[in-house]
Parts: C-alpha cells; structure tokens; sequence
C-alpha cells in the first residue's frame, strides 16, 4: 500500500478538486507501477531519520516522517520507467533528492522563523534553532551517501551543482527582503535556484538512473526545472489565498517576511501606490496590513494571472516531457503535475 504519510496531502488535494475521481484515479496507478519501489524508498527515508544522536534524530523524523508530497521522489522514479530503467536504481537516488529537500526546510525554517511546517510545529519550534540545522546537516550528508553508493554516472556531481544552486537562491532571496522593485524576473532567478533546481536534478536523476542518454537527461531535467517553477508560483498563490489548515502553514507568513512573490510583484506593477505603505506596516508584524494587502482587488487579479503564468510554464514543461516516448509512466507524470498545478490547498 501507498504510506499514508507519503501521499495524505496528495491525496486530500485530490479530494477538495473537482476532478477528484480522476486524481484518485492516477494516484492509484502510480501506486501500482511502483509498489515495490515505495517501500524501499520509505525504508531509506526512515533509517536516514532515525539516524545520529538525539534530539537530532526526533527533528529529523518530525519532519521527514510527517510525509509530504513525496514529489519529488516519485519523479525521479516515474522518469526512470519512462526511460525504460530498472526503478530498484533510482530508488537511493529518490530517497537522496526528498531529503535534500527535507533539509532545505529545515534550514528555511530556521532562516524564516517558521512556525509551522505541513501542519504540525517546524522543528526548531520543538527543539531549538540549532538544532534544527545540525539536523538538516545530517541529511544532507545521508543524502550524498545515499548518492555516493547508487554509482550512477553523473548524479554525484549533478547532487552537489544542485545543493550549490540552492543555496545561491537562498542568498538571492534573502539579498531581496523587503525590496519591492524585485520584479518577474528577479523573482525568477531565485525560484530557478531555491525551487527548480531540485526538481530539475530530481527529473534528470531518474533519467541517469536509467541509462538514458545526454539529449533525454537534458529534456526531463528542463521539464522538472519548468515544473519547479510552476509549483513555487501556486505555493506563493497560497500563501496569499489558501486555507491554513490545508495549507499547513500560517498564511501570510511569505508576506510577513519581506518576500517579493510573483502574486505580489504582479499587483505592484498594477497598484503600487495603495500595496506599497501596506506592505510596510504587514512587515512589521501588522495583521489587519497583512489582511488587506491579499484581499486587495489587485492581489486577487494578480493571483489569478499568477496561476496562469504556472500553468504556462507547466506546459511548457510537458513539452519537453513528450520528447520521451509514449508510456503510462509518462501520461501519469504529466497528471501528476497538473494536478500539484491546480491545487487550491
């Protein structure tokens, strides 16, 4: 069986969607393609948890085990079976890239000040901000062993130009604070780094896995990096217009950073004169501020031009998705996307 945890969120997502047949539907075929993958990737992630000395190893598991999306993962592991791969090899590869992003979140949470992380306390709420970062640094060294001991041609080197590109689109983010002249594109550059990047390197590992040749690893590792995009995009949607207990998190809390959000950069460029002295006094702490900058008519509009603009890179993605030969794997990879594209929780 799927574990609960690995998919509650997908699933719940597929429930509150008007195409909630559908979306239980495809998850079911995902489930059956890789049920003898799953329980293995589980069994990494787990072991990867519950490794070093305590309260390390609790952070770890509050956060990994709670499960996630699990999207990543599963990407990397429907590309290998698109590219005609024996899945056993990907799995280490998929365990490594989820717990790369398990730590970025821990590191994030301690960076942002997070208070919630998929519902439940962030670590460093429980257990201290230090913490919280020894543990994310423990999984990034379970990851690259992980890596390490897969001996696919590539992924190692791949794993770390990735991590490099992650923490560049931290710094970039955190250079951003407070900026309201950041704009689409500086938006973008940072995604490219903090968010695509992983999916990308999560695509173009399943490919490695695989065998597959340059010209395929170049097209589904561009496909993970426009889906990367497109996911961050709704992400940032939801932090203006989500349910917080579906969410998982306390809306706003984008905002109340200093983040610059494509939500947000869109409606300046509309309505800069009445967001601007909002956001001043939303970010230094002012819920009512908070409150009226996403229900302004031009965070509303922004919100749904934003929506499209994902579902324009998803798309394009899907392009270079279909440069791979026709397969269930790869039919269920493009449902899978679009249905984290169109999610409203």
């Amino acid at each position: 069986m799927i574990p609960a945890a690995a998919f509650g969120v997908l699933q719940h997502t597929a429930q509150t969607h008007s195409s909630a047949a559908n979306a239980g539907e495809y998850m079911s075929q995902i489930h059956e393609l890789l049920h003898e993958a799953l329980p293995a990737l589980e069994a990494l992630l787990t072991r990867a948890a519950e490794r070093g000395p305590t309260p390390l190893d609790a952070a770890s598991k509050q956060l990994v085990l709670a499960g996630g999306k699990r999207v990543r993962p599963l990407a990397t592991l429907l590309v290998t079976r698109a590219c005609g791969g024996d899945v056993a090899r990907a799995v280490p590869l998929a365990a490594a890239v989820e717990l790369v992003h398990s730590a970025t979140l821990l590191h994030d949470d301690v960076i942002d000040e997070g208070e919630e992380r998929r519902g439940r306390p962030a670590s460093r709420v429980l257990w201290g901000n230090l913490v919280s970062v020894l543990s994310g640094d423990l999984l990034l060294t379970s990851a690259l062993e992980l890596v390490d001991g897969a001996g696919v041609e590539g992924a190692m080197a791949d794993t770390l130009s990735t991590m490099q590109r992650l923490i560049g689109g931290e710094v970039l983010q955190l250079k951003a604070r407070g900026r309201d002249d950041l704009g689409i594109e500086g938006y973008l550059e940072i995604v490219r780094g903090k968010t695509a990047s992983l999916f990308a390197n999560a695509c173009r590992a399943g490919a490695r896995a695989a065998g597959a040749s340059a010209a395929t690893i170049e097209a589904v590792g561009l496909f993970g990096e426009r889906v990367g995009i497109a996911f961050q995009i709704i992400d940032d949607v939801l932090d203006l217009e989500g349910v917080p207990h579906e969410v998982g998190k306390r809306l706003g809390h984008d905002l109340a950073e200093g983040k610059t959000t494509l939500p947000l950069a869109l409606a300046l460029q509309e309505d800069s004169a009445y967001l601007r002295p909002l956001l001043i006094t939303a970010r230094a702490g002012d819920t009512i501020a908070a409150a009226r900058v996403s229900q302004a008519p031009s965070v509303r509009r922004a919100c749904q031009e934003a929506r499209a603009f994902a579902l324009r890179e998803t798309e394009s993605g899907l392009e270079k998705l279909a440069q791979l030969p026709p397969s269930q794997e790869r039919e269920l990879l493009a449902q899978l996307v679009r249905g984290l594209i169109e999610r409203r929780a």
